[in-house]
C-alpha cells in the first residue's frame, strides 16, 4: 500500500504519479533503504517527484522480509524493490525515471563491491542509475521513512 508522507493512502501510484505528470514537468526519482528489526528486515521504496522551483512529493510502501543474512542480499533486494516501482511506473510515464542505489563506489565502502553490478541491473531496465553519495532519493528520503522520522516530526 502507498503512502504520502502525511499518511494518505494511494490506491494506484501510477494512476497517481500519472496524473501529477500531466500537471507539471516532474523528475521522478525512486529509491529504496531498509532497517534491521530483530528477525526482519523493514523496507521502504520511495518515489520522489520534483518540480524544480516547486518543491516536490513523496510517496512511499513498506514491505517486511525474513532478516537479511547478508549485504549483498539486502543491497540487491532493495534494488529489486526500487525496480518494480519504477517499472510500474514507467508503463504510465515512460522511462524517464532514475533509480537510486544505496551502494557507495568508494572502495573505503564494503558496498563498493556490489555497485557495478547493482548499477547494471538498473540500466540494464532501461532506468537512469545514481550511486551514492549522488543516491540522495534512498540515502536520505527513504532512510528517513525507514527509520519513521516523518512520524516524529508530525
Amino acid at each position: 500500500m502507498w503512502r504520502s508522507l502525511s499518511g494518505s493512502r494511494v490506491e494506484d501510484i501510477a494512476a497517481e504519479v500519472g496524473r501529477l505528470m500531466g500537471l507539471h514537468q516532474r523528475l521522478i526519482h525512486v529509491g529504496t533503504d531498509s532497517k534491521h528489526r530483530g528477525f526482519h528486515t523493514d523496507f521502504v521504496t520511495v518515489i520522489a517527484l520534483l518540480d524544480p522551483g516547486r518543491g516536490g512529493l513523496v510517496y512511499y510502501e513498506r514491505s517486511r522480509e525474513p532478516r537479511m543474512r547478508s549485504l549483498a542480499q539486502k543491497l540487491f533486494k532493495e534494488a529489486e524493490l526500487s525496480l518494480v516501482a519504477a517499472t510500474r511506473i514507467a508503463e504510465v510515464v515512460g522511462q524517464r525515471i532514475v533509480v537510486h542505489v544505496d551502494a557507495n563506489a568508494d572502495e573505503r565502502h564494503r558496498s563498493s563491491r556490489y555497485v557495478q553490478a547493482l548499477a547494471g541491473m538498473v540500466l540494464g531496465h532501461g532506468f537512469q542509475v545514481q550511486v551514492k553519495p549522488n543516491a540522495w532519493c534512498a540515502t536520505h528520503v527513504a532512510d528517513y521513512v525507514v527509520k519513521e522520522k516523518h512520524r516524529k516530526a508530525a
